[in-house]
């Protein structure tokens, strides 16, 4: 739910610059609302992930964070790919996808990075 109200239709991110009015003057507007909606989504992701394999009592690994990397990548491409196949009111930008793989991408490495100092000070601790 949270991705359909941020992804919500409109001029260069419709919600997100309408929380975030002074972001309308920047030249590449655009592309941060693409990087940082594929941001939320990778969190999202992310986390249900860790949560998930936490209620199984597993530790997830890099392979897995690899896994949404790509398909937050995929999932921006293919939505490029469907607004150059079926939309006349929108264009497809190859660096459109780029902003989508590097906002999940960054957004995967640091919530990686983030349980790994988080699970290494648990395990000084015990």
């Amino acid at each position: 739910m949270l991705w359909g109200c941020l992804n919500e239709s409109g001029t260069s991110g419709g919600l997100v610059l309408r929380l975030l009015p002074f972001l309308a003057d920047f030249a590449y507007t655009d592309k941060l609302v693409h990087g940082g909606l594929h941001a939320v989504l990778a969190t999202l992701l992310w986390w249900s992930q860790f949560l998930r394999l936490r209620a199984m009592h597993k530790f997830g690994c890099g392979r897995d964070a690899l896994k949404i990397m790509v398909f937050c990548a995929c999932f921006g491409a293919l939505i490029e790919g469907l607004q150059w196949a079926f939309t006349a009111t929108r264009s497809a930008e190859w660096i459109d996808a780029l902003a989508n793989a590097t906002g999940a991408g960054l957004t995967v490495g640091f919530w990686q990075a983030a349980m790994s100092c988080v699970q290494s000070k648990t395990k000084t601790k015990a």
